[in-house]
């Protein structure tokens, strides 16, 4: 049970008036111009499922990310209502609520994360890495494909691989991302994106 609900947490800070567009096909992008107005977006949400394996355990849960400026709010469930955890955050603070009736808040996201897995992960930088950019705020190296999109991104001592894209209205972003970290690998399929206007 303590793994599961390891899991489930690690999975919830992994991930913290809008219109539904369907996916079109994917285009040439200018990068420069690209990551400039992802970097700058009011809001966006998605939804899709999260996969994640270490040696000792690995598990898939929903994932139900809203960002709105600097707030962010993840929602993650395990299937047959094995367990659900919400995170809310901003910068300088961040509240984790659990099924099991865990119910705590830190400044930053990672010292929860650090309490509850022992796992030390970037998760400030997660926000920009699901758009498909660096984080702005640290050094960064990409690759990009013949499409000016990236497809090799290394940040933190992390391999980010975008396997494939989508248009979704004006925007190219993501819609299958593998992260490859110290010991743990996580799988993101989105299955839906939304834009505030």
């Amino acid at each position: 049970m303590f793994r599961r609900l390891s899991l489930l947490l690690l999975l919830a800070f992994l991930l913290s008036a809008c219109a539904t567009m369907a996916p079109g096909p994917v285009v040439e992008q200018d990068y420069d111009e690209r990551a400039e107005v992802l970097r700058t977006l009011p809001g966006w949400s998605l939804s899709g499922r999260a996969a994640i394996r270490t040696a000792a355990d690995s598990g898939t849960v929903s994932l139900d990310w809203r960002q709105e400026g600097e707030q962010y709010s993840v929602a993650l469930r395990a299937p047959w209502g094995a367990g659900q955890v919400q995170v809310d955050g901003t910068p300088g603070w961040v509240r984790l609520r659990t099924s099991e009736g865990v119910d705590d808040y830190a400044a930053a996201p990672g010292e929860l994360l650090a309490y509850y897995t022992g796992f030390d992960l970037p998760l400030e930088s997660l926000r920009f890495w699901l758009l498909g950019i660096p984080d702005p705020g640290t050094e960064a190296s990409y690759n990009l494909d013949e499409l000016g999109l990236v497809d090799e991104l290394r940040q933190h001592g992390w391999v980010i691989d975008y396997r494939r894209y989508q248009t979704v209205g004006t925007y190219v972003l993501p819609r299958t991302v593998f992260m490859r970290g110290d010991g743990i690998e996580v799988r993101v399929a989105v299955q839906a994106w939304e834009i505030a206007p």
